[in-house]
């Protein structure tokens, strides 16, 4: 199974009138992968060539906290259970603290079989 990740935040990820470094968040993002792939193995049980592509739209809260996460429309992955999964995951998260506020991110997966 390959799973791709990329941040598409700006350096530093800006919104809310706050700042974090993408590579903080990409930090964050890869200490907790094995939880993503959780959520797709899942899926790969019910549909063992699924694949495909989402994107997870985030807040980081001023204290380091996920205040909301959902996943963006337009995801190709096309299964509601992985996808509601991984934005309940990434809930759970704990980054750094952004400086000046709260934080809006934009993070995509790649999902492949494989």
């Amino acid at each position: 199974m390959l799973i791709t990740t990329i941040v598409t935040a700006a350096t530093p990820a800006r919104a809310g009138g706050g700042s974090l470094d993408k590579d903080e968040i990409r930090k964050v993002v890869k200490a907790h992968i094995q939880e993503i792939r959780a959520c797709y193995n899942e899926g790969l049980t019910r549909k063992p060539t699924m694949a495909g592509k989402l994107t997870v739209d985030f807040e980081i809260a001023g204290g380091g906290e996920v205040s909301s996460s959902e996943i963006q429309q337009g995801s190709t992955l096309a299964d509601a259970k992985v996808e509601s999964c991984v934005a309940t995951t990434v809930q759970t998260w704990k980054f750094p603290a952004p400086s000046g506020g709260s934080v809006q991110v934009s993070y995509p997966f790649e999902f492949a079989p494989g």
